[in-house]
């Protein structure tokens, strides 16, 4: 397994990263200002995340593994090697209420610091859903990385 960073190009990594967020739009406004990590996995492209330097830390945009190799410890890699490069620093992140994501990061040693009602109602111009339910709040987990 081997992690890289993608300085050019991003463009090419859209498909990928819209596995973590379906709203094209909304993905291209953090695209180009955050860093583009992609995971490779015996020279196959298989997940990718986005990190950006924030005030108060390091936020993690964007989370995506193939689906074909969810549940399989790829997720969690990528968030040790954010950790690893986050050292001194809050790993913060943001993510809805309904598909189990906080379940995972709760897993991988986050913890619950803020939800902000509402948020993909008022957020984006169409509902988002998740099996069938509609996404309401945004949860905000965060982990000091040391």
């Amino acid at each position: 397994m081997n992690c890289i960073e993608i300085k050019t190009n991003h463009a090419r990594y859209l498909e990928l990263l819209l596995i973590g967020d379906e709203n094209q739009a909304h993905l291209e406004t953090y695209l180009y200002s955050g860093r583009l990590f992609i995971l490779e996995n015996e020279s196959e492209q298989i997940g990718a995340m986005i990190l950006q330097e924030k005030n108060n830390g390091i936020e993690l945009e964007n989370l995506s593994i193939l689906p074909e190799f969810q549940k399989q410890g790829f997720g969690s890699a990528l968030l040790r090697f954010a950790c690893e490069n986050s050292l001194g620093k809050w790993l913060i992140l943001g993510t809805d209420d309904v598909s189990g994501n906080v379940d995972f990061y709760q897993k991988n040693g986050f913890e619950i610091f803020k939800t902000e009602k509402n948020y993909f109602i008022e957020a984006y111009d169409s509902p988002c859903f998740e099996n069938g339910i509609q996404l309401k709040d945004k949860i905000f987990l965060r982990k000091y990385c040391k």
